[in-house]
Formats: C-alpha cells, sequence, structure tokens
C-alpha cells in the first residue's frame, strides 16, 4: 500500500481494536467483515463508488448504510463508514485492508478464548510445512479447483491436528482472491498474532483528551502491572466528569466521577 492507503489502515486498526477490546461479538465481527469484503470484491461499481476520492465522504459512508445497514452489526456499518470517507490511494485498497482487519478479528477471538499462543505456533508451523511441501501448496492455490474441494483437502491434512480457530484461518486464506499467495498470507496473520500476544492494548476512557505524557505515563504503568507492553486507545466522554476507565482484557477499572457519584447514591438509597 501507498502512504495514504496505509495512513487510512493503521486509523481504521486503531478504532477498530478499540471495538474488539469491548465486544461481546468479536466472532459474529469476523464473519461478517469476510461477507463485507466478498461483496465489495464482487461489485466493482460499489468498489470504485466507496473510494471514488471526488465523491463527498457523508455521500460514501451513506451508501455503506444503504448496502450494509440491514443484517449487519452496527459496528461493522460504522467501520465501513468511516474507511470510505478515508483515502485510499488505489480501489482494491480499501478491500485490503478490511480484509487484514478481518484477520485481526479473527486473532481477537483467539486471544478471547486463550488460544492466541497456540494459534500463532500453528500458524508458523503450517508456513514451515508448506514451504516444504509443494505439490500441497500448489493444490491449495489451484484456481481451477473449487473453494470447497480447497477447503476439503485443508480439512484432510490439517484438520485432526490445528484448533478449529488456526483452521478457520486457513480456510479464509485458501479460499479468498484476497490472498493469492498463500504461504506469504499465513506467515503474515502468523506475524499478526506474535505482535497481538505480545501487547495488550487497553480503551481509556476519560472527560477531556489525555496528552501524549499522560498516556506514556498510563502505558508505563500498565505495562509494569501486566508485565507485557502495553498500548492505550483513548475515549472522551464527557459524562464521566473527572478520572477514568481503564478497560484492559477482561478487566474494568472505574475511577471516575461518575461512577464514584453513581456508588455514593447507591449507598444513600440503600
Amino acid at each position: 500500500m501507498r502512504a495514504s492507503s496505509e495512513a487510512s489502515l493503521q486509523a481504521a486498526k486503531e478504532r477498530w481494536n478499540a471495538v474488539l477490546e469491548t465486544s461481546d461479538a468479536v466472532d459474529t465481527l469476523k464473519v461478517e467483515l469476510t461477507h463485507v469484503v466478498d461483496a465489495i470484491d464482487s461489485s466493482p461499481g460499489l468498489r470504485r463508488a466507496l473510494t471514488d476520492p471526488a465523491r463527498r465522504g457523508e455521500d460514501k459512508a451513506a451508501l455503506v448504510a444503504d448496502v450494509f445497514g440491514k443484517g449487519f452489526n452496527p459496528d461493522i456499518v460504522d467501520l465501513v463508514s468511516g474507511m470510505a470517507r478515508a483515502r485510499w490511494s488505489h480501489a482494491d485498497d480499501l478491500s485490503t485492508a478490511l480484509e487484514r482487519l478481518g484477520a485481526e478479528t479473527a486473532l481477537a477471538s483467539a486471544e478471547r478464548a486463550g488460544e492466541l499462543d497456540r494459534v500463532a505456533d500453528e500458524l508458523f508451523q503450517v508456513f514451515r510445512l508448506l514451504g516444504h511441501e509443494r505439490q500441497l501448496r500448489n493444490e491449495l492455490t489451484e484456481t481451477d479447483d473449487s473453494p470447497e474441494r480447497r477447503l476439503a483437502l485443508l480439512d484432510a491434512v490439517f484438520g485432526k491436528y490445528l484448533l478449529p480457530r488456526t483452521m478457520q484461518i486457513l480456510g479464509r486464506t485458501v479460499t479468498s482472491s484476497r490472498h493469492p499467495s498463500v504461504t506469504s498470507s499465513i506467515l503474515e496473520t502468523a506475524q499478526f498474532a506474535a505482535e497481538r500476544r505480545d501487547r495488550l492494548v487497553a480503551v481509556v476512557t476519560a472527560a477531556v483528551p489525555l496528552t501524549d505524557a499522560q498516556i506514556a505515563r498510563l502505558e508505563a504503568t500498565l505495562g509494569r502491572k501486566y508485565n507485557r507492553n502495553v498500548h492505550i486507545n483513548v475515549a472522551v466522554d464527557p459524562q464521566v466528569v473527572g478520572g477514568i476507565r481503564v478497560h484492559i482484557g477482561h478487566n474494568l477499572v472505574d475511577n471516575t466521577v461518575a461512577k464514584q457519584v453513581e456508588t455514593i447514591r447507591r449507598a444513600f438509597a440503600d
């Protein structure tokens, strides 16, 4: 990707990771993202309309709502709307970016299940195996075969040995036109998993934006607490009044003024 597309992807990734940290529907989001990519890829007109730099962002967001507003999770619609408003160097880059976020969502699902380390290891193992097994590699990328046949081959070779979540990631890799090189795509996803397991993402809600220095201090504090690198996504909500709310993994620490007021009210009510 060129610079503008890469910047748009990174901005979308930051927003999307914040959603994944708090959503109770990660598995649903994972599936729906693949449907969005396939829908855009199957319609060159839709892809051009969503990435046309001469078209207003509001118009592109409205088109997203028309196409995906019914039957898709609102978080998906918000994601695609925001990405449609962004700048893309090439029309194809939007689908590529959404596919990347689909992989990130699959890994977030594995992380929620406590399986991220094993999924990463299994992806690296499959990558190494396919590097040596040229015939199997070619058969898994044979476009003359139906996707169903490639999935059946994948299941016959790996189904007994790998986690279902790993198989789902591999299944997408061998069936989507977004992944012309199976080995490079598997390696890329394995690297994403390795990056993810070495880092925690915290969603910090405050009444006003935090300064860079405040974010750095908070990342250092949380890093010492969890013994891992921590990246912070900041959400601004004036209703918290003061203090911050930190959501990291399955843990929630609420030190906001709004929470304190609520606690006092409950005490008096009792």
